[in-house]
């Protein structure tokens, strides 16, 4: 699944709202302004809002810059493809479980509609297995199985994607 000049820019719009709505955070008077753009942020780039809450501000800002110099100067890092594909995959998984509608356990002829579905609605790799997965996840959590995926992918370790795609910030941070 090729990482696109766009992908890079949608994904520097993503940090920069992020950074937006961090620096806001102690400004805010109505809560719906940014409850609403906190809702569409996080239905375009589930995840989203853990890195709002966790990664460090100088870290988004990074994130920025280099997603930015990426989109014009072609210099993608492994963590801009893993972040891509981690968005793409979390969207497919949790419209896997909509569909899902609760059930734990579906035929092979479902499963392999669903997998289709999602192939042609996201655009990324989806079989009837991932389909059963996402009825089940590892650890009763979807974001294992997402990380679990992505490892598979990549042949990177899921804890270390994890701590790539969402370094914590320290308490003193803002």
């Amino acid at each position: 699944m090729p990482l696109f000049r766009s992908d890079l820019i949608a994904l520097a719009r993503k940090y920069r709202a992020l950074a937006e709505l961090r620096r806001a955070q102690h400004h805010v008077v109505d809560e719906d302004d940014v409850r609403v753009p906190l809702r569409h942020l996080a239905r375009e780039f589930p995840g989203a809002l853990r890195e709002l809450d966790s990664m460090p501000l100088d870290e988004i800002d990074r994130r920025i810059e280099q997603l930015e110099e990426a989109a014009w100067r072609g210099a993608v890092e492994p963590w801009m493809e893993w972040m891509h594909r981690y968005h793409s995959t979390m969207r497919a998984a949790l419209h896997i479980k909509r569909r899902l509608a609760g059930r734990r356990s579906l035929s092979e002829i479902a499963a392999l509609d669903i997998a289709i579905e999602v192939r042609h609605a996201f655009g990324v790799p989806c079989d009837p297995d991932f389909v059963r997965a996402v009825a089940r996840p590892p650890e009763g959590r979807i974001n294992v199985l997402v990380f679990q995926r992505l490892s598979e992918d990549f042949g990177a370790e899921p804890r270390a994607l994890w701590l790539a795609l969402f370094p914590e910030r320290r308490a003193t941070q803002h």
